[in-house]
């Protein structure tokens, strides 16, 4: 991961992790089998959104309205940033949930990937308020990666993908 140089730059890869995220996340609910796998990855898939919005009201004095639009629909990379895979393939096995435990796998390392870049980031401020929407953020990746490691567990042990209360069964 690279390091924080400045605002822009955190800014700049944090949009980028979003946006990878939503993308990934919506991507895996399209490709998995399972009702419940759908919903728990559109469920993060709208979290990924919401992060988005939140750094908008973030970073509103740091950078304009017009230069934050651009930064979020640009289809542009920012930088290369080895969270969330571009590409979620297809994986042939014996086992019919191969491919979401798969796309479990993968969202794990990349929560935890995106924990330690807002920890970094973290590191980096001085603004106390800034720093508190991070640490809310950061507890939403760890939340993210507690329920997914819930559901790879799960699908593990028994092959079903199960309720969670967090997205409000």
């Amino acid at each position: 991961m690279s390091d924080v140089e400045n605002v822009r730059d955190a800014i700049k890869t944090a949009i980028q992790m979003e946006k990878d995220g939503y993308s990934f996340y919506k991507k895996a609910a399209a490709q998995t089998n399972s009702d419940m796998g759908k919903t728990i990855f559109e469920g993060l898939a709208a979290d990924e959104q919401m992060h988005l919005d939140v750094f908008e009201k973030m970073f509103e004095e740091t950078v304009s309205n017009a230069e934050w639009k651009d930064l979020v629909l640009s289809s542009k990379k920012y930088a290369k940033i080895p969270v969330f895979p571009k590409d979620l393939k297809e994986i042939e096995g014996d086992n019919p949930n191969s491919s979401e435990l798969d796309a479990l796998r993968i969202a794990m390392d990349s929560e935890k990937e995106a924990i330690e870049y807002y920890s970094k980031i973290k590191e980096n401020l001085n603004d106390s308020e800034v720093i508190k929407i991070i640490d809310e953020i950061i507890e939403q990746e760890k939340n993210h990666y507690s329920i997914l490691e819930g559901e790879f567990n799960h699908i593990n042990s028994t092959g079903y993908w199960f309720a969670l209360d967090y997205l409000g069964n």
